[in-house]
Parts: C-alpha cells; structure tokens; sequence
C-alpha cells in the first residue's frame, strides 16, 4: 500500500491554502460521493462564548467511497437563495479547521487545513476544509463505505433572523476530491445542502418544532440552574410571559402550552 508521505501531504496544504484545485479527465464513479445534509432550523446564534466545541448549527457530511482515502477537499460556496436566509461558519476568528469542523470518525487525522478567500459573512461566501491520513498510521485511513457514512460535522455559529432558505454547495471553480492509496486523487458526486430557515413555535427551546416535556425541563433548568447550558434558543426565549424575568410564572405557561395546548400572553 502507497500512501503519501508528510512532505507530500504539506505540498498539498498549501495548494490548497493557495487556492489550486486538481483537474480530472474523467466523470466521478457512482460509488464515490458526498453528501451533505439537508435540514429545517430556527433562526439564533450560539448561546455565550465562542469555542471550538459548540455552534448553533451543525450540518452532516456523508461519504460514499469505493477505496481506501488518504485525502478529502470539500470547498463549500453557501448561497442565500430566498428570504435572505444565511448563516456564518463558525470562530473563533481566525477561523481554524475545529473551529468549523467537528471529525466523527478517527480517519483523516494527520493533518487538517481550512481556507477563507473572501469570506465576508455575507452571501455568496466560500470556504474550503481539507484533512488527510498519517502516512505511518494505517488506522487515520478512512476504508472503502458502500453504504452513507457520516465523517464530519460543518459547524456554524449564528442562522440569521431572515426565513427562507439557504444552500451549501461546490463551486464552479473548485472540485470535491478524494485521493485514494495510489495515491490517485478522484473526482465525486456531489449533493448540496439545503437549510430551511423558519421560526420556531415560541416556547420550543430544543428546535425540534414542537412543545414537548423536553422542552418543560430545558426551561425549569434556564430558570433554576445558573449551571446548566442554556437552551439553543437563547436565555431570552424562556421568558414566556414577557414580564423581563425568568421565574416559575413562565414555567406553569410551558406546562398549560404543552399538556392543555393554551396559548402564550404575548
């Protein structure tokens, strides 16, 4: 088995830091694809302190491939493309490869690159991440998937207050690759994300678009525990009656809006 050495891995870095991208004379296999996920979120921002471990927003990256991969490039073009739908891809700033990518597999662990040419917080905005194998380590070799396989999480930190939808797309200048332990790089098939912005019901602090218990105990703990994480939809949202304070008031509304389905004040 052939995989590349870590000179050969620094090269690639920066090409890719420089913007170069690989030219390939034939169509992707069907075999060799990613797949980022599509969803529906509620429009907010990251609750307190930005850190490489949380964001608001997290988007799946899944992989099909046909061989063993020691390299992966996924440029990114995110598009809004109705009602003004955007979210930013997540600090801290400088923007590092943690920062916006979360690994969920143990393969491509060698080295990590991420790339920001423009990038303006505002829409059409690119950024490209990139990660490869260590050459002395078999086991950072991501193995052939027929079936989809979740390898990376894009994180963003704040989906803006417009409803609408937004896309996660490649981009016309830059390819999605794999590069197998030829090591040959391959071109793949591509399938966008696309993110639903639109408003949660109030009073559903988990984003699951619906009022459920679950909702009931992030509110007691908003209230309660100076502690605990604040729900996704922020502090603020476990104000229900719109008196300026968090308290017990707000947590019998939860109750009546869940079990009795009674509407909120205000």
């Amino acid at each position: 088995m052939m995989i590349k050495r870590p000179a050969a891995i620094a090269a690639r870095v920066v090409l890719f830091l420089l913007g170069a991208s690989s030219a390939f004379s034939q169509p992707p296999d069907p075999r060799d694809s990613v797949i980022l996920e599509s969803k529906t979120v509620a429009p907010g921002a990251h609750p307190g302190a930005v850190t490489d471990t949380a964001s608001y927003l997290y988007v799946k990256v899944f992989i099909t491939n046909k061989d063993s991969l020691i390299y992966m490039v996924l440029p990114v073009e995110v598009t809004s493309t109705s009602g003004g739908a955007y979210a930013i891809v997540a600090c801290p700033c400088p923007r590092n490869f943690f920062g916006v990518v979360n690994p969920l597999t143990n393969t491509f662990r060698y080295f990590t690159a991420v790339g920001f040419p423009n990038y303006d917080n505002n829409s059409p905005d690119f950024f490209s991440v990139a990660a490869g194998a260590d050459g002395v380590d078999p086991s950072t070799i991501e193995p052939p998937n027929a079936t989809r396989k979740a390898v990376w999480e894009l994180k963003f930190d704040t989906v803006r207050a417009a409803t609408g939808t937004f896309d996660l797309d490649s981009s016309a200048n830059w390819y999605v690759y794999f590069t197998n332990t030829v090591p040959q790089d391959v071109r793949v098939n591509f399938l966008k994300s696309v993110i639903t912005v639109v408003q949660a019901p109030k009073g559903d602090l988990n984003l699951d678009f619906s009022l459920t218990a679950a909702d009931i105990v992030l509110l007691i703990n908003c209230t309660f525990c100076d502690t605990c994480s604040p729900p996704l939809t922020g502090v603020a949202a476990c104000d229900l009656n719109c008196d300026g304070t968090r308290s017990a008031a707000d947590i019998v509304l939860e109750i009546y809006a869940v079990f009795l389905f009674r509407p909120f004040p205000c």
